[in-house]
């Protein structure tokens, strides 16, 4: 039986960390604040090396390395150690300044307190999902604060074997909201967010996309550009001209009165000399503009290939230089759109297709996610190819939550 409390203060663990006091034990794992011999404290999730759940654990951990989001408690390392005369696996995070948990129990956090800690849970969780891991244990122990910045802690986080992890997290997250915002009715959004997040049937909750959309200010239009017709008529308009009024005045000596001057402005005379030399400029320009356009065709201009407009692309649908039709056979997939509807699914699929043909999206569907109808790219794939598509889809502007999924089937 372990017993975390036989581990002293002082002991050294792999020869770089030293125990500095025990925190808590949850079986069969304990947590202790750690210092590095320069003095750096780090927070310890210590374990035996015992059977299949030890070895698991530190496969996960070691895949865990490679997570890097600002909302997610950096993972810094991973080891074994023989300490008092039996086996451990200890990982190594940065080290918690508060805990969501500890807020709690002074009361509910205000509406713009959990909306900050539901955007970095969420902002957490699509990244996790895009990654095919879940985290499995979103509650208030596991939200933690470093410096100014929520992030979630990383010790719960695993591979997602089917969508019904996924769900999980969906109503963790909304399970997460209610307690923050504590037992009275919750406001708009809160309270549509926790209604589709814990909904009982789990096909009916809503994916974190939609949830994300939910408390994301709406987007800003730019404003429309200048017409050419104004441009032109703004170019017959004479430019202010900043007169030494607008000069910035300097203080005056103690004992003397600041007096500021009156410009009396330059002369009518200049101002409408400079207004005939502009429209001069523009009648000659544009009356030159097919020679221009004649020496522009003669010596081009080099500038750096851009994208092909979307009829070209469509004309000439042939795979780009990334290809994917050949990748070896594997479990996993890169998933883009998820529907109830395998029509919809199917019209997604066939649009991806007709603009990126060498993605060869499909509508894909599982045992273990029934009711659920995916748009999958590519064939089946392993982990580092899927990464490899992941990417790629991202690039050419498929959504950002587009996530890999290890398939069994």
């Amino acid at each position: 039986m372990f017993n975390p409390q036989e581990l002293h203060e002082g002991t050294s663990v792999g020869g770089a960390y030293t125990l500095e006091h025990y925190i808590r034990h949850h079986s069969p794992e304990a947590f202790f604040s750690v210092v590095t011999n320069s003095g750096e404290r780090l927070l310890m999730r210590l374990m035996p090396e015992r059977g299949a759940e030890a070895r698991h654990q530190f496969a996960t951990w070691q895949r865990s390395r490679q997570l890097r989001h600002e909302n997610l408690l950096h993972l810094r390392d991973v080891g074994r150690a023989a300490l008092e005369g039996s086996d451990y696996i200890y990982a190594v995070f940065e080290y918690p300044d508060d805990v969501l948990s500890s807020a709690l129990q002074h009361g509910p956090l205000s509406e713009p307190e959990a909306s900050e800690v539901l955007a970095a849970a969420l902002a957490a969780l699509r990244y996790l999902h895009a990654q095919g891991m879940v985290h499995g244990a979103l509650d208030a122990d596991h939200i933690v604060a470093v410096g100014e910045t929520v992030k979630l802690s990383t010790d719960s986080v695993a591979e997602s074997h089917d969508l019904e992890g996924h769900l999980e997290d969906v109503r963790q997250l909304g399970e997460l909201l209610r307690a923050m915002l504590g037992p009275g009715p919750p406001g708009e959004p809160f309270a549509t967010l926790v209604e589709h997040a814990t909904a009982a049937e789990p096909r009916q909750r809503w994916t974190l996309a939609e949830l994300a959309k939910l408390i994301e200010p709406p987007p800003t239009v730019p404003p429309a550009p200048v017409a050419p017709t104004e441009a032109a008529a703004a170019c017959s308009t004479p430019p202010a001209i900043p007169t030494p009024a607008a000069a910035p005045i300097s203080p005056a000596p103690p004992g003397r009165a600041t007096s500021i001057p009156r410009s009396s402005g330059l002369p009518k005379w200049i101002l409408a000399a400079v207004a005939i030399l502009l429209v001069s400029i523009v009648a000659v320009g544009l009356h030159h503009k097919p020679n221009a356009t004649q020496a522009r065709a003669a010596s081009p201009a080099v500038v750096p290939p851009g994208p092909k407009p979307v009829a070209a692309r469509r004309e000439n649908a042939q795979p780009t230089t990334t290809q994917v039709a050949h990748l070896p056979t594997g479990d996993w997939r890169v998933i883009a759109f998820t529907y109830h509807s395998p029509t919809l699914a199917e019209k997604k699929a066939h649009q991806i297709n007709q603009r990126w043909p060498d993605l060869h999206a499909a509508l894909f569907t599982s045992k273990a996610s029934r009711g659920y109808y995916f748009v999958a790219l590519g064939p089946r794939m392993d982990r580092e190819e899927a990464i490899q598509l992941q990417r790629i889809a991202r690039r050419r502007g498929l959504p950002r939550d587009t996530y890999i999924q290890n398939y069994n089937e």
